[in-house]
C-alpha cells in the first residue's frame, strides 16, 4: 500500500499522480498534464497516457480525482480507477485523421452541439456557430465509429476554411447528420426517477399523482450532449402533438431539455430562479447549459 499524507495541495497532487501512474506503466509509455479548455471557459488537467505504438492517446480529466482525495479517497484507489479508466478507452489500432482535410469524406460526419453563447464567447471567436436564442450552435465531427468510445472533434474556422465549404452546406448536413448518428430520445421522467432513484419516486407518489407526471427529458440515445435534440428537424412539432399543445422547455444541461405541456396550473414565473438553483447545486460548470426557460408554439413552430 502506497502512503501519502492526506493534506497534499492540488500541484502537488498532479505530480503524485504522474510520478505513480509512470512507476506503474512499462518505461515505453510517456505521460503528459497539460490544461484542457471545456465548455463554458472551464479549464481541466488532462492526463494523457502515451503509448508509442499508436498516434492517439486518451485524456483524462484529474480534477474531480483531486476532490476523491480531499473525500478521503485512498492515492491507490485513485490511481487504480485511472488506470481502469484507460484500460477502458485505451487505443488498439492508430487513428486516421486523414478524412477531417476533406469535406467530401468529412461531410457525413458533421453533426451539431448546442452550447451557452455568453459563457463560451472566448471559445466562439475560433468556431463557425450559429447564434439560437441564449445558446450557439456549434459543429463537430463525429468519430465514434473511429474510436474507443464516443468521440468529437470541434470544427474550428481554420478547418472549416480549408474545406472551402459554405455554411449553408455546413448546416444542412449537420441536421441531416444527427439525428442519424445520435437519434432523439424521449424518457418520462416519472419512469427515469423510478428506474434511477426508487426512493424518491416513492417518496413522490406519497405526494401525488406521480405516475402522471407529464415531464420528459429529451436527448438523444447516448445520453451525451443530448441537448442539441430540440434542434431536430421537426422534433418539437411532433411532441406538441403529443402533449396536446405548446410546450415548455427547461434546459437541464448540455445533455437533454425538460419537456412539458404548457399548462395555466404550472407557475414560471420562478422557473428561471429554480433553474438557476438548480445549475448552481446539482449541475457541473461545464455541463450548464441556460438559465432560463423556453416556451415552444405550437401554431407558428417557434421557439421564444
Amino acid at each position: 500500500m502506497l502512503f501519502i499524507r492526506r493534506d497534499m495541495k492540488y500541484t502537488e497532487f498532479l505530480q503524485t499522480i504522474e510520478t505513480e501512474i509512470t512507476s506503474r506503466l512499462d518505461d515505453n509509455f510517456k505521460l503528459s498534464i497539460h490544461p484542457v479548455e471545456k465548455n463554458n471557459g472551464n479549464v481541466y488537467d488532462g492526463l494523457m497516457i502515451i503509448n508509442p505504438k499508436f498516434n492517439i492517446a486518451p485524456t483524462i480529466y484529474l480534477n474531480p480525482y483531486y476532490h476523491w482525495y480531499l473525500d478521503g479517497v485512498s492515492i491507490d484507489s485513485i490511481l487504480d480507477a485511472i488506470l481502469s479508466t484507460y484500460n477502458q478507452c485505451k487505443p488498439t489500432e492508430d487513428f486516421d485523421i486523414g478524412f477531417c482535410k476533406d469535406f467530401s469524406k468529412a461531410k457525413d460526419r458533421i453533426i451539431i452541439h448546442l452550447i451557452n453563447y455568453e459563457k463560451n464567447k472566448k471559445m466562439l471567436q475560433h468556431v463557425p456557430h450559429i447564434k439560437y436564442l441564449d445558446f450557439a450552435i456549434v459543429f463537430q465531427l463525429y468519430v465514434g465509429p473511429n474510436l474507443p468510445e464516443y468521440g468529437t472533434i470541434t470544427i474550428t474556422d481554420a478547418l472549416f476554411n480549408s474545406w472551402g465549404a459554405d455554411m449553408e452546406e455546413l448546416i444542412r448536413v449537420a441536421l441531416k447528420n444527427t439525428p442519424e448518428i445520435l437519434p432523439f430520445s424521449l424518457i418520462n421522467m416519472a419512469e427515469f426517477i423510478s428506474d434511477k432513484c426508487p426512493e424518491y419516486a416513492q417518496t413522490l407518489k406519497e405526494m401525488g399523482d406521480f405516475e402522471d407526471l407529464p415531464i420528459y427529458i429529451l436527448t438523444n440515445k447516448r445520453r451525451s450532449n443530448g441537448a442539441s435534440a430540440i434542434l431536430y428537424p421537426g422534433i418539437l412539432h411532433s411532441l406538441s402533438k403529443k402533449l396536446g399543445g405548446n410546450l415548455l422547455l427547461i434546459p437541464s444541461s448540455i445533455h437533454e431539455f425538460l419537456v412539458m405541456p404548457l399548462d395555466d396550473r404550472i407557475d414560471i414565473h420562478n422557473l428561471s430562479e429554480f433553474i438557476c438553483e438548480v445549475n448552481a447545486s446539482e449541475i457541473r460548470d461545464d455541463e450548464i447549459l441556460g438559465e432560463r426557460y423556453y416556451i415552444y408554439d405550437c401554431k407558428t413552430d417557434t421557439v421564444y
